[in-house]
């Protein structure tokens, strides 16, 4: 999905900090040469580390765990298998999500793996490999899901989105595809700040639907089951991506290359589908939004 700066995150972190994670036992910097050779960006072959911007506060892609209090999330398990096969240290650099591209751009980051998508708008600033087929779903209270099958039944309901990621846009689309052009009432759409504030107004039964992206949903149905149910057909897809610095070929092909090893070796669906997102499993690729 598009993430922005109000994407239903958990708090966000006022202080920037680095987590190691080993992607490799022994690492000795490889000659220019070899880095060459290898594919690799000299800078990341000469100190071997990966330096990730990550907003740990998407669960779950990536959270801090409340016991370890360390980085978990599918991504954190994607990179770290990412930098096994580039033979390399990951560094993960915790930042907000509103610091993550800039920080990339500026090299203060190698690269960005924290649920933000490939859209064209952003591809004219930084080049992206796509990894994960984030898609968003309508949800409502659990006891009232048997009247919401198709997208006709939201004409003329009250649903609550966040106001600046994709969905936004995507509830009008439904609205005006299958209920104005159809001459039914449209869906009441409200604006929400996050996610959670969606969530709440269904919850106090100000409006019947809600929509989020599905692997948001995925994770806190496993918490609490009884509280939500997915309804209709889910949302057009759009690529979750990891941010490469615009320009940046050396590192767009390496990150894609440890992407496709990763994939081929079984680890990348393992992966999504221990935390019940088998439904984005994709094939990865280079700017793959509009190509």
């Amino acid at each position: 999905m598009l993430r922005n700066s109000g994407r239903p995150r958990l708090a966000v972190l006022t202080t920037a900090a680095v987590l190691l994670i080993s992607g490799c036992t022994h690492y000795h910097p490889v000659p220019a040469a070899k880095a060459k050779a290898a594919g690799l960006p000299y800078a990341v072959a000469k100190t071997g580390t990966l330096r990730v911007g990550m907003s740990p506060d998407f669960p779950p892609m990536e959270y801090l765990d409340d016991k370890t209090h360390q980085v978990a999330g599918v991504d954190i398990d994607l990179i770290r298998a990412v930098g096994k096969q580039m033979g390399v240290r990951v560094d993960i650099v915790q930042q907000s999500f509103d610091q993550l591209t800039s920080s990339v751009q500026t090299t203060r980051t190698d690269i960005a793996m924290s649920g933000l998508s490939d859209t064209v708008e952003r591809q004219k600033t930084v080049d992206f490999v796509d990894y994960f087929a984030a898609r968003g779903r309508i949800y409502t209270l659990k006891g009232k899901a048997g009247a919401y099958r198709k997208f006709t039944d939201a004409c003329g309901k009250h649903l609550a989105v966040g106001k600046k990621v994709d969905y936004y846009q995507q509830i009008q689309d439904v609205s005006r595809k299958y209920c104005v052009d159809a001459g039914r009432p449209p869906i009441r759409i409200l604006p929400a700040d996050s996610g959670a504030a969606a969530r709440l107004q269904l919850q106090q039964g100000r409006v019947e639907l809600a929509a989020q992206g599905e692997e948001n949903l995925t994770y806190f149905g496993k918490s609490d089951p009884s509280a939500y149910s997915v309804v209709m057909p889910p949302l057009p897809s759009t690529p979750f991506a990891v941010v490469i610095k615009k320009g940046d070929t050396t590192m767009a092909k390496a990150v894609l290359k440890a992407l496709k090893a990763v994939e081929k070796s079984g680890e990348y669906q393992r992966v999504l589908k221990a935390a019940g997102l088998g439904y984005g499993i994709t094939e990865p690729v280079i700017n793959g939004t509009g190509s």
